[in-house]
């Protein structure tokens, strides 16, 4: 294997390692807020919330995604400033965790407008999603946010290293 396509490859690797999605934007798309038999009312204010999360999603989604690529590049490219990856990185941290605030945010808004029997009927909902992501639907995110970072790493060095074996896990 030539080193451009070596380089290609771990570009490809690193870029789908650092993309994971937040937990709380997986569960906020599954949920079928219908299914709580909102009122016209509900179902309103709903719509409006969601028109106001895919425009905050919108905005931070491609800057998201900008880092991650910039990230990736620098990672694969022995010549890059150990600043600038750190920078990138924090920036890619902080943009993400943004983005989960306004999930978040938009989640208890929404949650805001049910009534007690509707909030019960999501909290079960809730759960269900909970405990399914649990079961391996979301491990991704999961092993990002235990150190997945470090594991890039490995995986660059080992990439960098030359071996015609597949990456550590």
């Amino acid at each position: 294997m030539t080193i451009v396509s070596r380089v290609n490859l771990l570009t490809i690797a690193v870029t789908a390692l650092i993309s994971s999605a937040s937990p709380c934007l997986a569960q906020e798309r599954s949920l079928d807020w219908k299914k709580l038999n909102l009122s016209s009312n509900q179902s309103q204010q709903i719509t409006v919330l969601e028109s106001d999360w895919n425009g905050k999603y919108m905005q931070l989604q491609p800057q998201i995604q900008d880092h991650q690529r910039k990230l990736a590049r620098l990672l694969v490219d022995p010549k890059s400033d150990s600043l600038e990856i750190m920078a990138t990185n924090q920036t890619l941290t902080r943009l993400k965790e943004q983005l989960r605030n306004e999930a978040t945010t938009n989640y208890l808004r929404k949650r805001a407008i049910l009534n007690q029997d509707q909030q019960h009927q999501l909290e079960g909902m809730m759960q269900l999603m909970i405990s399914s992501r649990q079961q391996g639907v979301g491990s991704a995110p999961q092993a990002e946010e235990q150190g997945g970072f470090m594991n890039i790493i490995q995986k660059v060095r080992w990439a960098i290293q030359g071996h015609s074996d597949p990456p550590p896990p």
